[in-house]
């Protein structure tokens, strides 16, 4: 008798999804094995090819002038004196816009933490998304030099009616306490809106 060779379609892989999802320009070359679908492989490439251009379009931080972004946001810098009271006075809340805040960690994360991370400020930008994070709780995305990774402002959920009241668009400003970033994307907490 002769025996029929079937060929069997292998499923992609939990680990082997994740790799796609998260590194795709390492993993999807694995979809190429003859017992992946056709569907398995347009899927893993139209990720890849995504990712490339997402990146490629993304404006890069080595075509900027750095003396033009680094007068952009004018810092004083800060003295300590021995003699100085145990009590300071509260320095003044400092204003940005949100296009300062995301040039600041598209250049340098180190001094743009020393700029925002536990420090209250006054943020002023466009609104590009108004969402909810898993756990419910109302954040801002407002407009900065990318469109993917604009700076994020998160509220309580006390504030859900007014951010109910808020439009895509619409200019806003915010009073914020900055908690650094996450893959560049500036974020902050305990946000208010400015009066």
């Amino acid at each position: 008798m002769n025996e029929v060779n079937v060929p069997v379609k292998r499923n992609v892989s939990f680990l082997l999804g994740l790799g796609i999802v998260f590194f795709p320009i390492v993993f999807v070359w694995f979809l190429l094995r003859k017992e992946h679908s056709v569907l398995a492989r347009i899927i893993g490439f139209g990720w890849l090819i995504l990712g490339i251009l997402a990146i490629s379009v993304a404006p890069s931080s080595g075509t900027r002038n750095s003396t033009q972004s680094t007068a952009s946001i004018a810092t004083a810098p800060a003295t300590v004196s021995s003699s100085a009271p145990a009590t300071a006075p509260a320095e003044p809340m400092k204003a940005y816009t949100a296009i300062q805040v995301a040039k600041s960690y598209d250049e340098n994360t180190v001094a743009a933490d020393a700029l925002f991370k536990d420090k209250k400020v006054k943020v002023t930008g466009r609104i590009t998304d108004i969402n909810t994070d898993f756990m419910g709780n109302p954040y801002l995305v407002l407009a900065g030099t990318n469109q993917f990774m604009g700076p994020q402002f998160k509220f309580e959920k006390s504030d859900m009616s007014v951010m109910a009241a808020l439009k895509k668009g619409a200019t806003v400003s915010v009073i914020c306490t900055g908690i650094g970033d996450v893959v560049k994307t500036p974020m902050f907490e305990d946000c208010s809106m400015a009066k």
